[in-house]
Protein backbone atom coordinates (compact mmCIF):
# COMPACT_ATOMS: atom_id res chain seq x y z
CA UNK A 1 0.00 0.00 0.00
CA UNK A 2 1.13 3.42 -1.00
CA UNK A 3 1.77 6.25 1.60
CA UNK A 4 0.77 9.58 0.40
CA UNK A 5 3.50 12.09 1.59
CA UNK A 6 1.97 15.11 3.22
CA UNK A 7 3.71 18.14 4.38
CA UNK A 8 2.71 19.15 8.22
CA UNK A 9 3.49 22.42 9.77
CA UNK A 10 3.35 20.66 13.53
CA UNK A 11 6.95 20.00 15.26
CA UNK A 12 8.44 17.13 17.14
CA UNK A 13 9.76 17.57 20.25
CA UNK A 14 12.60 15.48 22.19
CA UNK A 15 9.73 14.75 24.99
CA UNK A 16 7.51 13.36 22.31
CA UNK A 17 10.30 11.38 20.56
CA UNK A 18 10.62 9.62 23.97
CA UNK A 19 7.67 7.73 23.62
CA UNK A 20 6.92 4.89 21.50
CA UNK A 21 5.80 5.71 17.77
CA UNK A 22 4.03 2.60 16.87
CA UNK A 23 0.72 4.20 15.03
CA UNK A 24 1.69 2.72 11.85
CA UNK A 25 0.60 -0.70 10.64
CA UNK A 26 3.65 -2.70 11.13
CA UNK A 27 4.50 -4.24 6.65
CA UNK A 28 2.51 -1.05 4.96
CA UNK A 29 6.05 0.26 3.57
CA UNK A 30 9.69 -0.26 3.37
CA UNK A 31 11.44 -0.47 6.77
CA UNK A 32 14.70 0.46 8.18
CA UNK A 33 16.96 0.55 11.67
CA UNK A 34 19.22 3.18 12.22
CA UNK A 35 21.13 4.22 15.08
CA UNK A 36 18.19 5.66 16.53
CA UNK A 37 15.66 3.45 16.21
CA UNK A 38 13.07 1.99 13.44
CA UNK A 39 12.14 3.49 10.79
CA UNK A 40 8.85 3.03 8.40
CA UNK A 41 8.68 4.87 4.91
CA UNK A 42 6.72 4.97 1.87
CA UNK A 43 6.49 3.11 -1.58
CA UNK A 44 6.74 6.52 -3.90
CA UNK A 45 6.97 5.56 -7.80
CA UNK A 46 8.21 2.63 -7.83
CA UNK A 47 10.95 3.57 -5.16
CA UNK A 48 11.18 3.59 -1.16
CA UNK A 49 11.24 6.97 0.74
CA UNK A 50 11.54 7.55 4.49
CA UNK A 51 11.30 11.12 5.43
CA UNK A 52 11.71 13.56 8.50
CA UNK A 53 14.52 11.71 10.00
CA UNK A 54 15.52 14.12 12.52
CA UNK A 55 19.71 14.17 12.57
CA UNK A 56 20.38 16.22 15.46
CA UNK A 57 18.59 17.46 18.56
CA UNK A 58 16.24 20.10 17.80
CA UNK A 59 17.87 23.33 17.90
CA UNK A 60 15.26 25.44 20.09
CA UNK A 61 15.25 27.28 23.75
CA UNK A 62 19.21 26.67 25.12
CA UNK A 63 20.22 24.68 22.27
CA UNK A 64 19.29 27.73 19.32
CA UNK A 65 22.95 29.30 18.50
CA UNK A 66 24.97 26.55 19.42
CA UNK A 67 26.45 23.78 17.49
CA UNK A 68 24.04 20.83 16.83
CA UNK A 69 23.84 18.61 19.74
CA UNK A 70 23.16 14.44 19.32
CA UNK A 71 19.90 13.50 17.57
CA UNK A 72 17.40 12.22 19.99
CA UNK A 73 16.55 8.41 19.85
CA UNK A 74 13.28 6.27 19.95
CA UNK A 75 11.11 3.19 20.90
CA UNK A 76 8.68 1.77 19.08
CA UNK A 77 8.86 2.45 14.99
CA UNK A 78 8.89 6.07 13.52
CA UNK A 79 6.73 7.07 11.14
CA UNK A 80 8.73 8.21 7.83
CA UNK A 81 5.79 8.90 5.37
CA UNK A 82 5.51 12.28 5.85
CA UNK A 83 7.85 15.52 5.35
CA UNK A 84 9.16 17.23 8.52
CA UNK A 85 9.18 20.61 9.19
CA UNK A 86 11.64 23.06 6.77
CA UNK A 87 13.57 25.74 8.19
CA UNK A 88 11.96 28.30 5.41
CA UNK A 89 10.23 31.42 7.67
CA UNK A 90 7.03 31.77 8.46
CA UNK A 91 4.75 34.12 6.43
CA UNK A 92 5.33 36.19 10.20
CA UNK A 93 9.14 36.52 9.23
CA UNK A 94 10.01 33.52 12.02
CA UNK A 95 11.86 31.01 11.46
CA UNK A 96 10.76 26.89 12.62
CA UNK A 97 13.91 26.34 14.58
CA UNK A 98 12.83 22.12 14.92
CA UNK A 99 13.63 21.41 11.11
CA UNK A 100 16.96 19.57 11.53
CA UNK A 101 15.67 16.39 9.15
CA UNK A 102 17.32 14.05 6.58
CA UNK A 103 14.98 12.73 3.81
CA UNK A 104 16.25 9.20 2.06
CA UNK A 105 15.09 8.04 -1.40
CA UNK A 106 16.54 4.52 -2.45
CA UNK A 107 15.93 1.76 -5.12
CA UNK A 108 13.47 -0.51 -3.91
CA UNK A 109 14.09 -3.76 -2.36
CA UNK A 110 17.28 -2.45 -0.87
CA UNK A 111 18.81 -3.79 2.10
CA UNK A 112 21.28 -3.19 4.51
CA UNK A 113 24.79 -3.84 3.49
CA UNK A 114 24.11 -3.30 -0.06
CA UNK A 115 26.77 -0.15 -0.35
CA UNK A 116 24.45 1.98 -2.97
CA UNK A 117 26.18 5.12 -3.82
CA UNK A 118 25.31 7.95 -1.65
CA UNK A 119 23.99 11.53 -3.26
CA UNK A 120 23.67 14.02 -0.01
CA UNK A 121 22.04 17.17 -1.78
CA UNK A 122 22.17 20.40 -0.12
CA UNK A 123 19.65 22.95 -1.11
CA UNK A 124 19.79 26.58 -2.17
CA UNK A 125 18.46 29.69 -1.49
CA UNK A 126 20.52 32.17 -0.32
CA UNK A 127 21.18 30.98 2.92
CA UNK A 128 17.49 32.45 3.95
CA UNK A 129 14.98 30.67 2.57
CA UNK A 130 15.08 27.38 0.20
CA UNK A 131 13.95 23.47 1.80
CA UNK A 132 14.72 19.86 1.01
CA UNK A 133 10.91 19.18 1.21
CA UNK A 134 7.73 20.91 0.20
CA UNK A 135 7.44 22.23 -3.39
CA UNK A 136 11.41 22.23 -3.60
CA UNK A 137 11.75 18.84 -2.16
CA UNK A 138 9.69 17.55 -5.07
CA UNK A 139 11.84 18.48 -7.39
CA UNK A 140 14.80 17.02 -6.33
CA UNK A 141 13.55 13.88 -4.21
CA UNK A 142 15.60 11.59 -5.76
CA UNK A 143 13.35 9.03 -7.37
CA UNK A 144 15.47 8.98 -10.87
CA UNK A 145 18.44 8.37 -8.64
CA UNK A 146 17.09 5.93 -6.99
CA UNK A 147 15.72 4.01 -10.04
CA UNK A 148 19.19 4.04 -11.38
CA UNK A 149 20.66 2.50 -8.05
CA UNK A 150 21.44 5.86 -6.14
CA UNK A 151 20.20 6.47 -2.53
CA UNK A 152 19.58 10.17 -2.19
CA UNK A 153 19.94 12.05 0.82
CA UNK A 154 18.17 15.44 1.04
CA UNK A 155 18.80 17.58 4.11
CA UNK A 156 17.87 20.66 6.08
CA UNK A 157 19.89 23.21 7.75
CA UNK A 158 19.24 26.37 9.53
CA UNK A 159 18.81 29.42 7.66
CA UNK A 160 18.70 33.33 8.05
CA UNK A 161 19.54 34.31 11.80
CA UNK A 162 18.87 31.22 13.18
CA UNK A 163 21.62 30.05 10.58
CA UNK A 164 23.73 32.57 10.07
CA UNK A 165 24.19 35.03 13.35
CA UNK A 166 27.37 36.35 15.27
CA UNK A 167 27.26 38.13 18.51
CA UNK A 168 30.01 38.72 21.10
CA UNK A 169 27.60 37.22 24.18
CA UNK A 170 27.47 34.09 21.80
CA UNK A 171 31.09 33.38 20.67
CA UNK A 172 32.33 33.68 24.39
CA UNK A 173 30.51 30.35 24.89
CA UNK A 174 32.09 28.77 21.88
CA UNK A 175 32.33 27.76 17.94
CA UNK A 176 29.59 30.86 16.75
CA UNK A 177 28.65 32.52 13.38
CA UNK A 178 28.18 29.57 10.82
CA UNK A 179 25.58 27.28 13.06
CA UNK A 180 24.14 26.35 9.21
CA UNK A 181 27.22 25.03 7.73
CA UNK A 182 27.70 23.22 11.46
CA UNK A 183 24.76 21.53 10.85
CA UNK A 184 25.45 20.13 7.55
CA UNK A 185 29.03 18.36 8.69
CA UNK A 186 26.46 16.87 11.77
CA UNK A 187 23.95 15.88 8.74
CA UNK A 188 27.51 14.29 6.99
CA UNK A 189 28.23 12.52 10.03
CA UNK A 190 24.67 11.22 10.67
CA UNK A 191 24.76 9.66 6.48
CA UNK A 192 28.49 8.38 7.63
CA UNK A 193 26.73 6.59 10.99
CA UNK A 194 23.27 5.26 9.03
CA UNK A 195 23.69 5.29 4.60
CA UNK A 196 24.60 1.18 5.62
CA UNK A 197 21.45 0.83 7.48
CA UNK A 198 19.69 2.29 3.73
CA UNK A 199 21.81 0.18 1.75
CA UNK A 200 24.44 2.55 1.03
CA UNK A 201 27.99 3.06 0.69
CA UNK A 202 29.02 5.56 3.63
CA UNK A 203 32.63 5.24 1.53
CA UNK A 204 31.11 5.98 -1.63
CA UNK A 205 29.19 9.64 -0.69
CA UNK A 206 28.75 12.94 -3.03
CA UNK A 207 28.05 15.88 -1.59
CA UNK A 208 26.01 18.30 -4.11
CA UNK A 209 24.21 21.44 -3.96
CA UNK A 210 22.89 24.65 -5.82
CA UNK A 211 23.91 28.33 -5.29
CA UNK A 212 23.94 28.43 -1.26
CA UNK A 213 24.15 24.96 -1.49
CA UNK A 214 26.86 24.73 -4.10
CA UNK A 215 28.93 27.41 -2.06
CA UNK A 216 28.21 24.49 0.82
CA UNK A 217 29.76 22.07 -1.22
CA UNK A 218 32.80 24.37 -1.29
CA UNK A 219 32.76 25.23 1.88
CA UNK A 220 32.72 22.06 3.52
CA UNK A 221 35.70 21.15 0.97
CA UNK A 222 37.60 23.70 2.69
CA UNK A 223 36.41 22.73 6.20
CA UNK A 224 38.58 20.51 8.37
CA UNK A 225 35.46 19.44 10.00
CA UNK A 226 34.27 17.66 6.80
CA UNK A 227 37.46 15.84 5.94
CA UNK A 228 36.65 12.17 5.24
CA UNK A 229 33.08 12.33 5.13
CA UNK A 230 32.95 12.29 1.25
CA UNK A 231 34.30 11.31 -1.07
CA UNK A 232 33.22 13.00 -4.17
CA UNK A 233 31.65 16.74 -4.89
CA UNK A 234 29.00 18.47 -7.10
CA UNK A 235 28.83 22.51 -7.42
CA UNK A 236 26.08 23.79 -9.01
CA UNK A 237 26.22 27.62 -9.49
CA UNK A 238 28.83 27.64 -6.58
CA UNK A 239 30.10 31.25 -6.63
CA UNK A 240 33.74 30.43 -6.67
CA UNK A 241 35.25 33.46 -5.52
CA UNK A 242 32.53 34.12 -2.59
CA UNK A 243 34.51 35.48 0.34
CA UNK A 244 32.83 35.27 3.91
CA UNK A 245 32.13 38.27 6.01
CA UNK A 246 34.19 39.05 8.91
CA UNK A 247 33.75 38.29 11.97
CA UNK A 248 34.20 41.70 13.19
CA UNK A 249 31.23 42.65 10.40
CA UNK A 250 29.31 39.94 11.66
CA UNK A 251 29.40 40.83 15.14
CA UNK A 252 29.03 44.22 14.66
CA UNK A 253 25.57 43.50 12.69
CA UNK A 254 24.78 40.88 15.69
CA UNK A 255 24.93 43.61 18.30
CA UNK A 256 22.93 46.26 15.45
CA UNK A 257 20.30 43.69 15.09
CA UNK A 258 20.42 42.84 19.10
CA UNK A 259 19.72 46.36 19.56
CA UNK A 260 17.01 46.84 17.63
CA UNK A 261 14.93 44.40 19.65
CA UNK A 262 16.21 45.92 23.02
CA UNK A 263 18.92 43.57 23.82
CA UNK A 264 22.18 45.94 24.93
CA UNK A 265 24.48 43.87 26.61
CA UNK A 266 27.50 42.03 25.63
CA UNK A 267 27.43 39.06 28.32
CA UNK A 268 25.88 35.59 29.62
CA UNK A 269 22.67 37.73 30.36
CA UNK A 270 22.50 38.86 26.59
CA UNK A 271 23.20 35.75 25.22
CA UNK A 272 19.97 34.40 27.71
CA UNK A 273 17.72 37.14 26.39
CA UNK A 274 18.65 36.34 22.85
CA UNK A 275 17.66 33.15 22.76
CA UNK A 276 14.22 33.96 24.25
CA UNK A 277 13.57 36.62 21.43
CA UNK A 278 11.40 35.42 18.40
CA UNK A 279 13.64 35.59 15.02
CA UNK A 280 11.30 37.91 13.59
CA UNK A 281 12.02 40.86 16.48
CA UNK A 282 15.74 40.75 13.88
CA UNK A 283 14.47 41.27 10.77
CA UNK A 284 16.56 42.35 7.59
CA UNK A 285 17.50 45.17 6.03
CA UNK A 286 19.69 45.15 2.94
CA UNK A 287 19.66 43.28 -0.46
CA UNK A 288 18.52 39.33 -0.04
CA UNK A 289 22.03 38.27 -1.58
CA UNK A 290 23.36 39.77 1.32
CA UNK A 291 21.94 39.02 4.70
CA UNK A 292 23.29 35.41 5.58
CA UNK A 293 26.08 33.47 4.82
CA UNK A 294 29.59 32.22 5.49
CA UNK A 295 31.15 34.12 8.33
CA UNK A 296 35.35 34.09 8.86
CA UNK A 297 35.13 32.27 12.31
CA UNK A 298 39.21 30.65 11.92
CA UNK A 299 37.56 27.18 12.19
CA UNK A 300 34.78 26.35 9.92
CA UNK A 301 35.44 28.99 7.55
CA UNK A 302 38.85 30.12 7.28
CA UNK A 303 38.95 32.48 4.45
CA UNK A 304 38.11 33.01 0.88
CA UNK A 305 36.84 29.97 -1.29
CA UNK A 306 38.83 30.47 -4.41
CA UNK A 307 41.63 31.75 -2.54
CA UNK A 308 41.76 28.41 -0.11
CA UNK A 309 41.68 26.06 -3.54
CA UNK A 310 44.55 27.93 -4.97
CA UNK A 311 46.91 27.13 -1.45
CA UNK A 312 45.80 23.41 -1.43
CA UNK A 313 43.58 22.97 1.50
CA UNK A 314 40.25 21.63 -0.24
CA UNK A 315 39.18 18.09 0.03
CA UNK A 316 41.02 16.10 -2.57
CA UNK A 317 38.27 14.96 -4.26
CA UNK A 318 37.17 14.35 -7.98
CA UNK A 319 34.79 17.69 -8.61
CA UNK A 320 31.79 18.10 -10.93
CA UNK A 321 31.22 21.61 -11.33
CA UNK A 322 29.53 24.13 -13.48
CA UNK A 323 26.81 27.06 -13.90
CA UNK A 324 24.01 28.22 -16.21
CA UNK A 325 24.10 30.97 -19.30
CA UNK A 326 22.77 33.71 -17.44
CA UNK A 327 23.18 33.53 -14.08
CA UNK A 328 22.50 36.96 -14.14
CA UNK A 329 18.74 36.68 -14.01
CA UNK A 330 19.61 36.60 -9.87
CA UNK A 331 20.33 39.79 -10.11
CA UNK A 332 18.95 41.58 -13.41
CA UNK A 333 21.95 43.81 -13.70
CA UNK A 334 20.51 47.15 -15.98
CA UNK A 335 21.74 48.23 -19.53
CA UNK A 336 23.13 51.26 -17.98
CA UNK A 337 25.54 49.06 -15.70
CA UNK A 338 27.59 49.02 -19.24
CA UNK A 339 28.27 52.61 -19.37
CA UNK A 340 29.70 52.38 -15.72
CA UNK A 341 33.08 50.51 -17.22
CA UNK A 342 36.14 53.04 -16.53
CA UNK A 343 36.78 53.85 -19.98
CA UNK A 344 40.62 52.19 -19.97
CA UNK A 345 38.78 49.36 -19.74
CA UNK A 346 35.92 49.77 -21.89
CA UNK A 347 37.64 48.68 -25.50
CA UNK A 348 39.12 45.13 -24.03
CA UNK A 349 35.50 44.56 -22.87
CA UNK A 350 33.87 45.05 -25.97
CA UNK A 351 36.68 43.09 -27.52
CA UNK A 352 35.75 40.27 -25.26
CA UNK A 353 32.27 40.11 -24.96
CA UNK A 354 30.52 42.08 -28.26
CA UNK A 355 33.40 41.16 -30.91
CA UNK A 356 30.92 41.38 -33.64
CA UNK A 357 29.79 44.75 -32.51
CA UNK A 358 26.28 44.18 -32.40
CA UNK A 359 25.55 46.66 -29.27
CA UNK A 360 22.87 44.39 -27.22
CA UNK A 361 23.79 46.01 -24.04
CA UNK A 362 21.11 43.99 -22.06
CA UNK A 363 23.20 40.67 -23.57
CA UNK A 364 26.04 41.97 -22.66
CA UNK A 365 25.73 43.19 -19.43
CA UNK A 366 23.98 39.67 -18.47
CA UNK A 367 26.85 38.12 -19.88
CA UNK A 368 29.70 40.10 -17.69
CA UNK A 369 27.88 39.23 -14.62
CA UNK A 370 27.15 35.46 -15.20
CA UNK A 371 31.06 35.41 -15.88
CA UNK A 372 31.73 37.57 -12.65
CA UNK A 373 29.92 35.59 -10.34
CA UNK A 374 29.62 32.11 -11.74
CA UNK A 375 31.45 31.14 -15.07
CA UNK A 376 35.25 32.44 -14.19
CA UNK A 377 34.91 31.61 -10.97
CA UNK A 378 34.26 27.77 -12.20
CA UNK A 379 37.34 28.04 -14.35
CA UNK A 380 39.40 29.08 -10.98
CA UNK A 381 38.47 26.49 -9.08
CA UNK A 382 38.77 23.67 -11.57
CA UNK A 383 42.29 24.66 -12.35
CA UNK A 384 42.63 24.57 -8.50
CA UNK A 385 41.20 21.02 -8.13
CA UNK A 386 43.21 20.02 -11.18
CA UNK A 387 46.49 20.97 -10.02
CA UNK A 388 45.87 19.34 -6.95
CA UNK A 389 45.86 16.42 -8.84
CA UNK A 390 42.20 15.72 -8.80
CA UNK A 391 39.60 15.01 -12.07
CA UNK A 392 37.37 17.46 -12.75
CA UNK A 393 34.03 18.27 -14.64
CA UNK A 394 33.28 21.65 -15.52
CA UNK A 395 30.14 22.34 -17.47
CA UNK A 396 27.86 24.98 -18.86
CA UNK A 397 24.53 24.74 -19.14
CA UNK A 398 22.84 27.15 -21.91
CA UNK A 399 19.74 24.76 -22.98
CA UNK A 400 16.31 27.12 -23.10
CA UNK A 401 13.57 25.03 -23.86
CA UNK A 402 11.62 26.55 -27.34
CA UNK A 403 8.51 27.03 -24.93
CA UNK A 404 10.61 29.29 -23.05
CA UNK A 405 12.28 31.50 -24.87
CA UNK A 406 10.45 34.62 -24.63
CA UNK A 407 10.83 34.42 -20.31
CA UNK A 408 14.35 33.59 -20.82
CA UNK A 409 16.29 35.81 -23.89
CA UNK A 410 19.25 36.09 -22.55
CA UNK A 411 19.89 32.47 -21.70
CA UNK A 412 19.38 29.72 -19.06
CA UNK A 413 18.62 31.18 -15.40
CA UNK A 414 19.97 30.26 -12.16
CA UNK A 415 18.21 27.02 -10.91
CA UNK A 416 17.21 25.95 -14.65
CA UNK A 417 19.66 22.90 -13.92
CA UNK A 418 18.37 21.38 -11.29
CA UNK A 419 15.37 19.72 -12.54
CA UNK A 420 17.82 17.99 -15.66
CA UNK A 421 20.33 17.01 -13.34
CA UNK A 422 17.19 15.32 -11.22
CA UNK A 423 15.01 14.36 -14.04
CA UNK A 424 12.86 12.71 -11.96
CA UNK A 425 8.80 11.69 -13.09
CA UNK A 426 7.78 14.81 -11.02
CA UNK A 427 9.54 17.36 -13.11
CA UNK A 428 7.63 18.66 -16.13
CA UNK A 429 9.51 18.61 -19.37
CA UNK A 430 8.41 19.02 -23.12
CA UNK A 431 8.58 16.39 -24.92
CA UNK A 432 11.73 17.97 -26.75
CA UNK A 433 13.73 18.69 -23.98
CA UNK A 434 13.67 15.26 -22.85
CA UNK A 435 16.66 14.00 -24.54
CA UNK A 436 18.72 16.40 -22.91
CA UNK A 437 16.90 15.99 -19.31
CA UNK A 438 17.85 12.13 -19.70
CA UNK A 439 21.55 13.07 -21.05
CA UNK A 440 22.29 15.54 -18.03
CA UNK A 441 21.07 13.07 -15.34
CA UNK A 442 22.70 9.82 -16.81
CA UNK A 443 26.29 11.83 -16.58
CA UNK A 444 25.33 12.64 -12.71
CA UNK A 445 24.40 9.66 -11.93
CA UNK A 446 27.39 8.48 -13.43
CA UNK A 447 29.46 10.62 -11.64
CA UNK A 448 27.90 9.65 -8.59
CA UNK A 449 28.78 6.16 -9.07
CA UNK A 450 31.94 6.12 -10.15
CA UNK A 451 33.52 9.81 -9.80
CA UNK A 452 33.41 10.12 -13.84
CA UNK A 453 30.60 10.91 -15.53
CA UNK A 454 31.70 9.19 -18.74
CA UNK A 455 30.11 5.60 -17.76
CA UNK A 456 26.87 7.85 -18.67
CA UNK A 457 27.04 6.72 -22.34
CA UNK A 458 26.86 9.54 -24.06
CA UNK A 459 29.46 12.01 -25.86
CA UNK A 460 32.74 11.58 -24.19
CA UNK A 461 32.77 14.42 -21.02
CA UNK A 462 36.87 15.07 -20.60
CA UNK A 463 38.32 16.39 -17.75
CA UNK A 464 38.71 19.94 -17.26
CA UNK A 465 42.29 19.93 -17.37
CA UNK A 466 44.63 20.31 -19.94
CA UNK A 467 42.59 21.96 -22.75
CA UNK A 468 40.26 23.85 -19.80
CA UNK A 469 37.43 21.72 -21.34
CA UNK A 470 33.58 23.06 -20.25
CA UNK A 471 30.64 20.01 -21.61
CA UNK A 472 27.93 22.40 -22.87
CA UNK A 473 24.55 21.51 -22.38
CA UNK A 474 22.89 23.54 -25.22
CA UNK A 475 19.95 23.11 -27.90
CA UNK A 476 23.12 20.82 -29.99
CA UNK A 477 22.66 18.46 -26.93
CA UNK A 478 26.31 18.00 -24.88
CA UNK A 479 29.26 19.30 -26.61
CA UNK A 480 32.37 19.39 -25.59
CA UNK A 481 34.56 23.00 -25.89
CA UNK A 482 38.09 23.44 -25.25
CA UNK A 483 39.08 26.69 -23.91
CA UNK A 484 35.90 27.75 -23.37
CA UNK A 485 34.96 31.37 -23.75
CA UNK A 486 38.42 32.22 -23.41
CA UNK A 487 38.12 36.12 -23.93
CA UNK A 488 35.59 36.58 -21.46
CA UNK A 489 36.87 34.59 -18.80
CA UNK A 490 40.49 36.39 -19.42
CA UNK A 491 39.20 39.78 -19.13
CA UNK A 492 37.28 38.70 -15.80
CA UNK A 493 40.17 36.98 -14.30
CA UNK A 494 42.09 40.40 -15.32
CA UNK A 495 39.87 42.26 -13.19
CA UNK A 496 39.77 40.08 -10.44
CA UNK A 497 43.71 40.72 -9.96
CA UNK A 498 43.61 44.23 -10.73
CA UNK A 499 41.38 44.14 -7.24
CA UNK A 500 38.13 45.36 -8.45
CA UNK A 501 35.59 44.17 -11.07
CA UNK A 502 34.42 46.33 -13.79
CA UNK A 503 31.46 43.60 -14.12
CA UNK A 504 27.97 44.87 -13.57
CA UNK A 505 27.03 43.91 -9.70
CA UNK A 506 24.66 42.72 -7.75
CA UNK A 507 21.88 45.52 -6.92
CA UNK A 508 22.98 47.33 -3.82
Amino acid sequence: MTVRRKLFAATLGLSVLAFPLTSLAQGEGPSATIRQGKLQGANVEGVEEFWGIPYAAPPVGDLRWKPPAAAPGWSGVRDATKAAASCQPTQKGDYTEDCLFANVTRPAGAKSGQKLPVLVWIHGGGFTIGSAVGAFGAQTDGIQFARDGVITISVSYRLGRAGWFAHPALCKEGPCGNYGLMDQIAALKWVKANAASFGGDPNNVTIAGESAGGISVLELMLAPDARGLFQKAIGESSFGRLEPTSMADAQAAGIKAASAAGVLGLDATAAEALRKLPLSAMPYTGPFTSRAGPILDGRYVQGGIAEGFAAGKQAKTPLLIGGNSNEASLFRPQAAALDAIAADQKAAAMAAFDPKGEGDKLQIVNDMATRQYITEPDRAISRAQSKAGQPVYTYYFSYVSPGQKARAPYGAGHTAEIKYAFAGPKQTFAPEDLALAKAVHAYWASFVKTGSPDAAGGPAWPRFAPNETYMEFGAAGPVAHDHFLKAELDWQEAAVKAGASASPTAPK
